[in-house]
């Protein structure tokens, strides 16, 4: 029995809506590429994924080698996330000028950058690309603010104090009142902060050539 040509372009237009449907379904969950398994810790905030990758925690900067808190925020990491699979959540740039993964991580229902800044082993830091996580960033900001006050971890480290600190209008660093990068502004050009934790409070982090 033959079959309608017009029967045959019904069903291929059926065919093609079920389609498309079922790839827009696809669509809404989660790329499998967010997911990895972290086989190395490089330090505080950089990890190493399955395939050599390495992925840096976003919005948030961990002490370096050879300052206080680094051995105990890489353990710290080390202990939550090695050998597990995690998820990443990417802003606006998905990689560093050194090629290097950028994002929010998660462990369940964990973001892994608060954890960190909770327990006083890393601090808020910005760049205007990230600026337009809001919710991401309040977390955050929460998070210090909490360290903070319990004076745990990096925040227990004491500091002399500088007769005030000072940021250029627009940017997210912080520095000392002689440091270069602020040394040509004018006075309508800078931000003024009585001491760091005010310039914390606010979101801003400290500059790391003057280093206040």
């Amino acid at each position: 029995m033959r079959v309608p040509r017009k029967r045959y372009l019904v069903a291929a237009f059926v065919l093609l809506l079920l389609l498309v449907r079922f790839v827009g379904e696809i669509g809404l969950d989660r790329s499998p590429a967010e997911r990895f398994r972290v086989v190395d810790i490089i330090d505080g905030d950089t990890v190493e994924l399955t395939g050599g990758d390495r992925l840096r925690l976003l919005a948030i900067d961990c002490p370096e080698k050879g300052e206080q808190f680094h051995d105990s925020a890489a353990l710290f990491l080390k202990r939550l996330v090695l050998g597990k699979t995690v998820e990443v959540s990417y802003s606006g740039r998905r990689r560093d000028g050194y090629g290097r993964l950028l994002g929010y991580v998660y462990l369940d229902t964990l973001m892994l950058n608060a954890v960190l800044v909770r327990n006083g082993l890393g601090h808020l830091y910005l760049f205007d690309d990230n600026w337009s996580d809001q919710r991401r960033i309040r977390q955050l900001l929460a998070a210090q603010n909490e360290a903070m006050r319990a004076g745990v971890g990096i925040w227990s480290i004491p500091h002399d104090r500088e007769p005030g600190y000072f940021a250029r209008k627009g940017s997210w660093r912080f520095h000392r009142p002689g440091c270069v990068s602020i040394e040509k502004l004018g006075f309508d050009e800078v931000l003024k902060f009585d001491s760091r934790n005010e310039a914390f409070k606010q979101g801003y982090s400290p500059c790391r050539n003057c280093r206040p």
